[in-house]
């Protein structure tokens, strides 16, 4: 299979090069800019500039136009923000009428940082065999939670501080990587650190790539340490993978490893190539899978801990479930999340609140033609498109009293006749899009809820959680359209044992 990253080569740069790319990448984007200025794209839209206030100029230009798009102006780039009323038209366009791979290639720059080049094979081994294969990989997280927890939360004999941001990154980085490539590889500081970082590093990258014109690019990037350290770091990937790949070709554990050993997720994406997948190839998933994982599971774990902490009237709830469902047994099953409503109701409510965007489903039109959308406006092609979540989440008519963190909400909702399958926190729809909806919808989720529930049931029975004395709950940061946690913020922990 030939590589679809076109990554740019250090081999052929020398220093009396340097001077000559900057006077001639300063001059290309001079031209360009000029041209650029000149043909800008026309949109028939109401346009909001963001200053500093991201969310009070959506739900200004929401309160404005409720039912039609806008375009929000941001640094560097304009998107169409639309309504709910086109979610089911964008929900099940196939790539060659809007594109979600294009969208991420082109926003995060793929060609450096890889987003945007997943492959069917990637694309196949998440969607179905992560989905069907939750028994397996909950079998992994039972067997590294302990060991997870004990690292980075440890025994807390008096009541004791934590940055929950940073210990919830390496978490999710422990509990991911033994369902990923499994134990040693997932327990090897240098892997975990890399993991760790590699979500920083892609942002840092494709944050300064953007501030150059894509023709300068080129003659840029390769001197970038942030583009250096991505090279880095999928070099270091491929060169940690290589001797578990070779073990498996050789056939030293029969192609099967044992439940708790982890490590499905590679012999997954290995059987989805139709040839021998090489090293680099696999290195290149396993950053996406990791990217997409320990980002947003840090994130949604992080926000947890600061709820679990700002509403403790929930937590003797949430413990007396885990006790009738869960008993003496530390493990957690699939039967077991069925019926853990209480704690998955907590999870999606939490998620209401912190979602990882203010909007999702994000595309790009790519159709020759263009798109007409439900609500008239014609969007031609190469428009960036997103559907506004912020003002879902908080929609009164779909949730009342909406800034409230009710943790109950949704096992409330599913008590009724017909519900008990509805609500749910990997439940996707035109009144939850945090995990987007349709052809698109995150094929990671199940994975993420799975994985949370297991380290939030841990936490939950044997440690008490509380904020600071005095302090609030941590108030989220805001970068662009992204969501984030506080990662300065504290919560107090004791345990119970």
């Amino acid at each position: 299979m030939s590589e679809l990253l076109l990554e740019p080569e250090l081999s052929w740069v020398r220093p009396a090069h340097v001077g000559l790319f900057v006077v001639f990448s300063f001059s290309v984007y001079l031209a360009v800019s000029l041209v650029q200025r000149s043909h800008p794209a026309k949109l028939d839209l109401p346009i909001f500039e963001v200053q500093n206030e991201v969310v009070k100029t959506i739900e200004e230009a929401h309160k404005k136009y409720p039912d039609s798009p806008f375009v929000l102006s941001l640094v560097g780039m304009e998107m169409v923000i639309l309504p709910r009323s086109s979610i089911d038209l964008i929900k099940s366009l196939p790539e060659t009428h809007v594109s979600i791979k294009k969208h991420h290639h082109d926003v995060f720059l793929g060609e450096y940082t890889y987003m945007g080049t997943k492959t069917e094979e990637f694309d196949a081994a998440m969607r179905h065999d992560l989905t069907r294969n939750t028994p397996t990989v909950l079998a992994s997280f039972n067997a590294e939670v302990h060991h997870a927890i004990d690292e980075n939360v440890g025994s807390c004999q008096n009541w004791t501080p934590l940055k929950p941001r940073a210990a919830m990154c390496r978490v999710a980085s422990l509990m991911s990587g033994r369902a990923f490539v499994g134990v040693p590889l997932s327990h090897d500081e240098e892997w975990v650190e890399a993991t760790v970082n590699y979500t920083g590093n892609v942002t840092q990258a494709w944050l300064h790539l953007r501030t150059l014109n894509r023709f300068v690019r080129p003659f840029v990037a390769p001197f970038l340490p942030q583009v250096k350290a991505l090279m880095r770091m999928r070099e270091m990937t491929s060169r940690k993978m290589a001797p578990l790949l070779e073990e498996i070709a050789r056939g030293d554990d029969k192609g099967e490893p044992s439940d708790t050993q982890g490590g499905d997720m590679i012999r997954w994406f290995q059987g989805r190539y139709d040839t021998k997948a090489s090293a680099r190839e696999l290195a290149r998933d396993q950053l996406l899978a990791t990217f997409a994982s320990i980002y947003n599971l840090s994130n949604a774990l992080t926000y947890l801990m600061f709820d679990l902490a700002s509403y403790p009237e929930c937590i003797e709830p949430l413990r007396r479930e885990l006790d009738e469902v869960l008993g003496d047994q530390e493990t957690i099953d699939k039967d077991h999340l069925q019926r853990l409503k209480k704690l998955d109701s907590f999870v999606r409510e939490s998620q209401r609140h912190s979602p990882p965007s203010l909007a999702n489903m994000p595309r790009v039109v790519t159709h020759p033609d263009g798109l007409r959308l439900p609500t008239g406006q014609y969007l031609p092609q190469g428009t960036r498109i997103m559907v506004r979540a912020h003002t879902l989440n908080m929609d009164p008519e779909l949730y009342p009293d909406p800034t409230r963190f009710d943790a109950f909400r949704f096992s409330r909702l599913r008590e009724a006749p017909g519900s008990e399958f509805k609500y749910q926190h990997v439940t996707t729809g035109t009144d939850n899009i945090n995990f987007g909806h349709g052809v698109w919808a995150c094929p990671g989720r199940f994975f993420a809820s799975s994985q949370m529930k297991v380290v939030m049931a841990h936490i939950l029975r044997n440690y008490d959680i509380k904020l600071p004395e005095g302090q609030p709950r941590p108030k989220q940061q805001h970068y662009g359209l992204a969501i984030l946690p506080d990662a300065t913020a504290e919560v107090v922990l004791k345990s119970r044992v």
